[in-house]
């Protein structure tokens, strides 16, 4: 991932596949309440996230990423060399 538009593309993309989501997703919507995503798939995007990442991503800070631009900012943010922890 080398700029913010390829880790929003991968963002949407793993967010439409383990979200279970279909067209485009508006990237302020809350993923659950306004969305329907179940947390069994929430655990799904996470991981998904975690492998394309080849890092760990905090479930707090996960979990308090509820729309997509705050997946991305996440994801962003947790661009760290392979192997590291994000705290």
């Amino acid at each position: 991932m080398s700029d913010i538009s390829d880790i929003r593309k991968d963002v949407v993309s793993i967010v439409e596949t383990c979200g279970k989501l279909a067209g485009p997703i508006p990237p302020d919507k809350d993923l659950y309440s306004d969305l329907g995503v179940e947390s069994v798939n929430a655990i799904s995007i996470l991981l998904a996230l975690e492998s394309r990442l080849g890092t760990a991503i905090d479930d707090t800070r996960f979990v308090e990423a509820r729309t997509l631009n705050g997946l991305v900012d996440l994801v962003a943010g947790t661009k760290l060399a392979p192997g590291s922890r994000v705290a």
